[in-house]
């Protein structure tokens, strides 16, 4: 039992959650995000969804650094052939042990297109 207390104070987690209603995707950036302005209506055509994990043994990487740089990468393969994401939720999940750490970012949006008229 106290080997399992000893593990569970050795452990760190820490989860984030981010919505964005409107994503251009080639535009996009999660530090300075702004919505975009469009004169078009933006309609919803479908739905996607995308998971990637990053890894780090000891102090050979920075899974954190690596998610992080990835996340544009991400939101641009989803709903490929559509420019833009409506009603986008990220998931981002770090946990660490001492020698072990892994980050992940999940993303789940609607795919949209951009409409002439009403």
């Amino acid at each position: 039992m106290k080997n399992i207390l000893i593990l569970l104070a050795l452990v760190g987690c820490t989860k984030k959650y981010a919505d964005y209603d409107l994503i251009r995707k080639v535009d996009f950036n999660k530090e300075s995000y702004e919505r975009p302005i469009t004169l078009t209506k933006i309609v919803p055509v479908g739905n996607d969804q995308l998971e990637a994990c990053f890894n780090q043994w000891l102090f050979f990487s920075n899974a954190e650094k690596e998610k992080d740089s990835a996340i544009p990468f991400l939101v641009r393969s989803l709903c490929p052939g559509k420019d833009y994401l409506l009603q986008a939720e990220m998931t981002e999940q770090w946990w660490t042990t001492i020698i072990f750490t892994r980050s992940c970012v999940n993303v789940e949006t609607k795919c949209a297109e951009a409409r002439k008229g009403n």
